[in-house]
């Protein structure tokens, strides 16, 4: 059934909420393959174009009102640290738990004392790694808070410039960035690029574009109304679970990245705002969207145990796959939906009321 609806200011976007879920999902049976074998999801590393567009349209639409009520910088940004730093330092002490178990076990990356304790200083404070010792990642503990870091880089650049980026200079950042990601594409194969400091160019260029895009969609959506049609969600997050687990190899798989990226991708997140599922299975998307950011920025650590698991165990994860695969997923959802409601949801409520009181206190000394 479908019907039409109005656009509100608060609108959630159950959709992309649904397609957060399912990307996120993709990137844990991405960076678990072995425990889930003979199921694959080749083309993961996809997701996290997916999030950075999904990201773009909703600051934009829940932001841009604000900045122009008067929020400046310093407003935006506390928000974006209150609403990402929780979950992230929770993920970078797994992190470190899990190396120091490493470091009296195998050890297979080579980390040293020294070099744990520079690599977590560096985390907490959310700078990332741009030498190749002791591992060549920008984020050596929790490797896919890469995107993250970018993300809130871009997410000052957004607030910083927002009063000149018309529609033109969005389109022209669009272009130039879509023909950066392109060009990284055809010189490397594929877009799976970004996450060690020798790229880092390359993911500004998938972080601006995705988020760029994202405005752009959010700007044209504002006065437009969408309708409710569970059949068309279920499309759209076919599309999405289609582009990423597409065993396309060789010379294809650029092709398959470029168009995913530049084409596919903006196309489904467009649709994706201009329709919401119904009710029922509005719960299904809800949950997937509240529990897409934990596993996401949690699920890393636990992929190290798992590698780690196959390796000293004969057989390892990879004897029970993929039903292991499935086992470790269904905690995980379970586990990030306890965390979100126990720890993240009252540790953000906290900042918010502890972090202007500190800055009206500081301003006052």
């Amino acid at each position: 059934m479908t019907s039409a609806a109005a656009p509100t200011e608060g609108r959630v976007f159950h959709t992309l909420d649904a397609l957060r879920g399912i990307a996120a999902i993709g990137v844990v049976i991405f960076h678990m393959q072995l425990a889930f074998n003979p199921l694959g999801v080749p083309g993961g590393y996809l997701a996290v174009d997916l999030f950075f567009m999904m990201s773009g349209v909703v600051l934009s639409h829940a932001y841009e009102p604000r900045f122009q009520a008067g929020m400046g910088v310093v407003d935006f940004m506390r928000a974006r640290f209150i609403r990402l730093y929780p979950l992230y330092l929770l993920g970078t002490m797994f992190g470190i738990a899990v190396t120091l178990a490493s470091m009296r076990g195998h050890n297979s990356q080579g980390w040293d004392a020294p070099g744990l304790l520079q690599a977590a200083a560096r985390a907490v404070v959310f700078v990332p790694n741009f030498s190749r010792t002791p591992v060549d990642e920008m984020f050596p503990l929790n490797i896919p808070c890469w995107s993250l870091f970018l993300e809130l880089v871009v997410n000052l650049l957004f607030v910083v410039a927002w009063p000149l980026l018309t529609f033109r200079r969005l389109i022209g950042i669009c272009l130039l960035s879509g023909a950066g990601v392109l060009v990284a594409i055809i010189h490397a194969g594929s877009i799976d690029q970004g996450s060690v400091a020798a790229s880092l160019h390359i993911g500004l260029a998938r972080t601006l574009f995705g988020f760029c895009i994202g405005v752009l969609i959010a700007r044209h959506l504002r006065h437009r109304p969408y309708r409710e049609s569970n059949a068309q969600v279920l499309v759209i997050a076919a599309l999405v679970v289609l582009a990423i687990t597409a065993a396309v190899t060789g010379a294809w798989r650029a092709g398959w990245d470029a168009a995913c990226v530049l084409v596919v991708f903006p196309l489904l997140v467009f649709w994706g705002t201009s329709v919401d599922p119904g009710p029922r299975v509005q719960k299904i998307a809800a949950f997937l969207g509240v529990t897409s950011y934990a596993i996401y920025v949690l699920h890393s650590p636990l992929a190290a145990v798992l590698n780690s698991v196959s390796r000293v165990f004969a057989g390892g994860v990879a004897a029970v796959a993929p039903y292991a695969g499935v086992a470790v997923l269904v905690l995980l959802l379970l586990g990030c939906w306890i965390i979100d409601r126990c720890i993240d949801i009252p540790i953000r409520r906290h900042l918010a009321r502890v972090v202007p009181r500190m800055q009206t206190l500081t301003s006052r000394s």
